[in-house]
């Protein structure tokens, strides 16, 4: 062969090489489109010590539909009530029976026997329409139709326009008691939501990571107001509480707090130990 001939083969034999290497020179200039086409780059999960990724947050786990719902009931039905309520949340745990519910717990007030709140969490709003087609559902449906529910309140709360360490995945279906769980409903002023989410990861994350009487610790949004947030935070107990307020990652909140973004704030004290049983708090 001349050298021109050879020339020609060395080039042609690399010029897979070459398409490859401007493939992915194109793919890295395309990125952004991507994203915009709702085509997510994999990030990686905030929190510390945890290096598996994720693409989208649509994906499993995200809170599409969820509520809090708090009701009082008549005194002298609360039996009938925790009957009704038992078959309704360990069954809506189940996955063969309810497959887009992520979380049920009921909880009860600790200053008020007689209130209760229902933490439930589904995938999406299709999901918690199934729920309410389900035999299980109809055991609190028909409690409430014999007239034992005195009132009823339902905030209405998500995860999807949150960062995926908002919402933390349950670890089984069954249950355990806890003697603290806070519900606190917090206002931030707009220009702020940011500095309240940087603020909250930390807060969020290392509580749920580094504290062994932290139980759980869920952030969601109101879906009706995106200024309201909702903390979830259930302890072993009221000393666990207390030790949680002594550390760093919850001085991260309390000093956002102090630059005055908070503009309301309201806490509502619950448990399950009064509850019979340990279903009330999925583990």
């Amino acid at each position: 062969d001349s050298p021109k001939e050879r020339e020609g083969l060395v080039m042609r034999s690399s010029s897979p090489i070459t398409s490859l290497v401007l493939s992915l020179a194109a793919v890295a200039l395309l990125s952004p489109s991507l994203t915009f086409l709702g085509l997510h780059p994999r990030s990686p999960r905030a929190g510390p010590g945890k290096n598996s990724f994720v693409a989208s947050r649509a994906g499993a786990g995200s809170v599409g539909s969820g509520v809090f719902v708090t009701v009082d009931i008549e005194p002298d039905r609360i039996d009938d009530f925790l009957k009704a309520m038992e078959d309704d949340v360990t069954k809506s745990r189940d996955k063969d029976l309810d497959p887009g519910c992520l979380r049920f717990d009921l909880l009860r007030d600790k200053e008020n026997p007689n209130r209760f709140v229902f933490y439930e969490c589904y995938t999406d709003d299709d999901a918690a329409a199934h729920h309410k087609t389900t035999a299980h559902y109809n055991s609190w449906a028909d409690f409430k139709a014999s007239g034992g529910v005195e009132s009823q309140s339902v905030a209405k709360v998500e995860t999807l326009s949150l960062p995926e360490w908002s919402f933390q995945q349950s670890k089984s279906a069954s249950g355990r008691a806890t003697s603290f769980v806070s519900l606190v409903t917090v206002d931030i002023k707009p220009d702020s939501i940011d500095d309240f989410l940087v603020a909250m990861e930390q807060d969020v994350v290392k509580s749920n990571n580094l504290e062994p009487g932290c139980l759980r610790f869920d952030l969601l949004r109101h879906r009706e107001d995106p200024h309201k947030f909702v903390f979830f935070e259930a302890y072993v107990d009221d000393a666990a509480a207390a030790e949680h307020k002594a550390t760093s990652h919850y001085k991260a909140w309390a000093d956002f707090k102090a630059t005055g973004a908070v503009t309301n704030q309201v806490v509502l004290k619950l448990e399950t130990v009064t509850i019979p049983g340990s279903w009330a708090f999925q583990a």
